[in-house]
């Protein structure tokens, strides 16, 4: 059990004082002895039984100094997942006080990475080098493929004018509809990749091609920040004399999508030169550069 260290403290002192208190009780009346003798017993319990066991519970370091054992092993801070696993009827309550000791990965809530994000306690990577624009110039890429992953919440960034607009689309000759969700993620020992490249004309579906030699990744667990946007455009035609009947029209729609996030590491990540590219065995989950639109159909940019 975690415990707060000011307030057994204040335990001791309280059982000390008592304790002298009760050592100072004095009285030759023959009609008090047995009540003398119940003072004494207590102070006995006190200063010999007590405050021994409550030092002791100050002087240790079990709860300071720890080796954490690998994630997803039980420990302290696991042991409600694994009483969860291990015995599904059993029901562990929250403890009222926080636990001493590292913080298990990955255990922030939305509320809580979102205001560490603004205050600036999570750092996040540095961002791709951007070419500004300059034909001929190197920018660079971060990929992430994730090897687990959880969802740490959501949050609608939809403001209430884009809401309204939405609203009145329905039934109307010409409409738009725009959603933007904040999305943000735990990565737990994803791989990500650093390709260099030259800004010149290429496919976007295809990509940039990647400049030799210039390729590092590395493995890092952070929380990912993503935002998602998603605009639809709808244009509707009557193409018979009852407007009101949808059987004689027809609509044309457009949608886009994009993101943007950034990635806040739990280390700084250890990049390492990739030599020989290995297969891809499926489409990265994310792909940033700095740039003010995707460059390549299906990538996002740095920064929310």
């Amino acid at each position: 059990m975690a415990y707060d260290h000011r307030r057994v403290d204040a335990l001791r002192l309280g059982l000390a004082a008592a304790a002298e208190e009760l050592r100072g009780i004095r009285t030759h009346d023959p009609a008090a002895i047995d009540v003398m003798r119940m003072l004494a017993s207590a102070h006995r319990t006190l200063a010999e039984e007590w405050l021994p066991r409550v030092q002791s519970i100050l002087d240790s370091t079990a709860m300071t100094l720890c080796v954490r054992s690998a994630v997803g092993v039980a420990d302290v801070d696991q042991r409600p997942a694994f009483i969860e696993i291990r015995d599904p009827g059993w029901v562990t309550p929250a403890d009222q006080h926080p636990i001493l000791g590292p913080q298990v990965p990955g255990s922030l809530t939305f509320d809580e990475v979102a205001a560490q994000i603004r205050t600036g306690v999570l750092i996040p990577m540095a961002a791709p080098v951007d070419a500004n624009g300059r034909a001929g110039a190197h920018y660079t890429s971060l990929s992430f493929e994730s090897g687990g992953q959880k969802i740490v919440g959501e949050q609608d960034l939809t403001s209430n004018l884009l809401k309204v607009i939405d609203f009145f689309s329905d039934g109307l000759p010409v409409g738009w509809r725009e959603h933007q969700t904040l999305t943000i993620y735990y990565l737990s020992n994803a791989r990500v990749i650093s390709r260099a490249h030259v800004l010149n004309a290429y496919d976007r579906d295809d990509g940039p091609e990647t400049v030799p030699g210039q390729t590092k990744a590395a493995f890092v667990s952070g929380y990912m920040a993503v935002v998602n946007e998603a605009s639809t455009a709808e244009v509707s035609f009557a193409i018979g004399p009852d407007i009101q009947d949808p059987t004689q029209g027809f609509a044309i729609s457009q949608s886009l999508s994009s993101y943007s996030g950034r990635f806040y590491p739990d280390s700084p990540p250890d990049f390492q030169p990739v030599v020989v590219e290995r297969p891809n065995v499926g489409a990265p989950t994310w792909t940033f550069t700095r740039s003010n639109g995707s460059l390549v159909e299906g990538w996002g940019t740095w920064g929310s």
